[in-house]
């Protein structure tokens, strides 16, 4: 099985990095957010993929990949 590097990127303005974080991690486990959206690094490259829940239809992938369970 690969192993994947997979990242979440967000901006955030705060007073400092730990605040920050934390703000990151308000929004990472608010039920309601949107930010589902993943960068994984693989060895090919890298792949963005959407798994917005709100959004019809399958995750949403950046490149010519198909996604497998």
């Amino acid at each position: 099985m690969p192993e994947y590097s997979v990242t979440w990127t967000i901006e955030i303005d705060a007073d400092t990095p730990v605040h920050a974080a934390y703000e990151a991690l308000g929004v990472q486990r608010d039920s309601a957010s949107w930010a589902t959206t993943f960068t994984v690094h693989t060895g090919d490259g890298d792949v963005v993929v959407d798994l917005n829940p709100h959004r019809p239809g399958p995750p949403k992938l950046s490149g010519p990949w198909t996604l497998t369970a």
